[in-house]
């Protein structure tokens, strides 16, 4: 059982290592990437009867899908590519919407859309703040 002391320090260190990375964006990315690729390769039953959805779009679907889980992967592991990864998944996101199955019913390609616009927006704060003290003292 773990005790209340290392559950907090386990808080503690996940919450620091989330600080330092697009967290929320890269999550809502990779939501994206699952929601573009769950219609297109999940089967519902229904009572008796089987409801698939098997598109044409299926290869588009797989890789946009896997493009989009990749860019938040990626953002999540590499904060220093935001940039690629926001911009690329922005451009995925858009066009998911008529290449697969209307971007996952819509809600894929606006996951994608916000999860990429809050990746770009992401600033990665400085590790250590500098003191009014200890910035005077340089220019004195």
């Amino acid at each position: 059982m773990l005790t209340t002391e290392s559950t907090q320090t386990r808080r503690a260190r996940f919450r620091t290592w989330r600080t330092q990375r697009p967290f929320w964006g890269a999550t809502l990315l990779i939501l994206s990437g699952l929601c573009l690729l769950l219609p297109a390769y999940t089967t519902i039953h229904v009572g008796d009867v089987l409801v698939t959805i098997s598109t044409i779009s299926g290869v588009s679907t797989l890789l946009l899908g896997a493009l989009m889980l990749l860019c938040g992967v990626a953002s999540l592991l590499r904060p220093s590519v935001k940039l690629p990864a926001g911009v690329s998944a922005m451009i995925i996101a858009l066009v998911a919407l008529p290449a697969a199955n209307f971007g996952g019913f819509i809600i894929g390609t606006l996951l994608g859309i916000v999860g990429a616009s809050l990746l770009l927006a992401w600033a990665n704060a400085p590790r250590s703040p500098v003191s009014a003290e200890s910035a005077t003292d340089r220019h004195a």
